[in-house]
C-alpha cells in the first residue's frame, strides 16, 4: 500500500497576521467614531453648551473683581474729595493747604484708571452678553444704546475736581476769595466734587453681584427660560418686597449723610464761611419733613437746588413709608 502525503502550504505566517488584524481594528474604531459624531448631533449641542456655560462662568468671576475694584475706587476718590474740601473750609494754614494739591492729583490718578476699569467692564458686558443670546461675536450685540450708556457713565466718573499745574496754595487761596465777592456762588472744588457722588451707583453693581440671585446658576437660568433678566431692577423689586422698611431706612440714612454734607458745602454764614455740619444737618430735617422753620435757609443756588430736591425726595418718601405701613 501507497501512502499519499499532502501538505498544507504556509501561505501566511502568525507575524503577518497580527498587524492586519490591528490595523483592521484601529479602521472600524475610526469608522465607529465618525458614525456616532455623523449620527448624534446632541453630542455636539451638549458640547458646545458646556463651553458656553463654562465661559460664562468665568465672565462672571471676572465682572465680579472688576465690580468690587471700581467700588473701591469710586467710594475712595468721594472721600478724597471731602477732605480736600474739608481742609479748605476750616481756613488750615497755607502749608498744611499745600497737602490739597498732592490729594486732588491722587484723585485725577484713580479717576483715570477708575475710567479705563468702565470701559474695561462694558467690554466684557458685552461678551457675557453675546454668550447669553449664542452670539458669534461680540460686536454684534453693540448698539447705539449701549454705546451712549458707555459713555455716559465714563462721562459720570471723569467729573472731579482738577488738580493744580503748581502745588502751592496760591490758586487754592484765589478760589477762596472767589466766594468773598458774592454769597451766591460756590467754589469750583465744591462744584467739580459734588457730582462725584453720583459714582454711588458702583455700588449697586457691588450689590447686583454679590446677590445670590445673581451668581446662582440655576436664577440665571430659570430667569433665561422665562426671559427674565436678573439685574439690579430685578434685585431691588425683589429687596422691596422682602424687606420694605429696612431698604426705605437705609435709602434715607445714606441720602441724611449726602445731603447734609451738600448743604454745608453750598451754604454759608453771613460772614461768608459755611455752615456747620450741625446746621447743615438740621436744615435737611426741616426740608425732608417739609416743616421749613425758616431759621436757616440756603444762600446759594447751589443749596437751593439741594434743598429743592431733598424736599422732593421727603414727600416720596413720607408716601411710600405710609404705603409700607399701610
Amino acid at each position: 500500500m501507497m501512502s499519499n502525503i499532502i501538505s498544507i502550504p504556509n501561505s501566511l505566517s502568525t507575524n503577518s497576521i497580527i498587524p492586519l488584524l490591528k490595523q483592521n481594528n484601529h479602521e472600524n474604531e475610526q469608522n465607529l467614531t465618525l458614525r456616532k459624531r455623523r449620527a448624534s448631533p446632541r453630542t455636539i449641542l451638549m458640547a458646545e453648551i458646556s463651553r458656553r456655560l463654562l465661559k460664562r462662568k468665568v465672565l462672571y468671576n471676572q465682572l465680579y473683581k472688576i465690580s468690587i475694584i471700581m467700588c473701591f475706587l469710586g467710594l475712595f476718590g468721594i472721600i478724597l474729595m471731602i477732605i480736600n474740601n474739608e481742609m479748605i473750609f476750616l481756613n488750615i494754614s497755607n502749608k498744611k493747604l499745600n497737602i490739597c494739591w498732592f490729594i486732588k492729583l491722587l484723585i485725577t490718578i484713580t479717576t483715570i484708571i477708575l475710567v479705563g476699569f468702565v470701559f474695561y467692564y462694558r467690554r466684557l458686558d458685552l461678551d457675557l452678553y453675546a454668550i447669553n443670546n449664542s452670539l458669534n461675536h461680540w460686536r454684534v450685540g453693540l448698539t447705539t444704546t449701549k454705546i451712549c450708556l458707555t459713555l455716559f457713565e465714563a462721562l459720570i466718573c471723569l467729573i472731579h475736581p482738577i488738580s493744580l499745574t503748581k502745588p502751592f496754595i496760591t490758586n487754592i487761596q484765589n478760589t477762596t476769595k472767589f466766594n468773598s465777592t458774592s454769597q451766591n456762588q460756590i467754589t469750583l472744588d465744591v462744584a467739580l466734587g459734588l457730582p462725584m457722588f453720583a459714582r454711588l451707583y458702583l455700588i449697586c453693581r457691588f450689590m447686583m453681584f454679590n446677590s445670590h440671585l445673581v451668581r446662582d446658576a440655576f436664577s440665571q437660568s430659570l430667569g433665561s427660560l422665562n426671559q427674565v433678566s436678573v439685574n439690579f431692577h430685578f434685585l431691588l423689586k425683589t429687596y422691596l418686597q422682602q424687606w420694605p422698611t429696612r431698604c426705605l431706612f437705609i435709602f434715607c440714612i445714606l441720602l441724611f449723610l449726602i445731603s447734609s454734607w451738600s448743604l454745608r458745602a453750598c451754604n454759608y454764614k453771613s460772614t461768608i464761611v459755611q455752615i456747620s455740619i450741625l446746621d447743615a444737618m438740621w436744615l435737611f430735617i426741616v426740608t425732608f419733613s417739609t416743616v421749613g422753620y425758616g431759621d436757616l435757609t440756603p444762600t446759594t443756588f447751589c443749596g437751593r437746588t439741594v434743598a429743592a430736591i431733598t424736599a422732593m425726595i421727603g414727600v416720596l418718601s413720607t408716601a411710600l413709608l405710609i404705603s409700607v405701613l399701610a
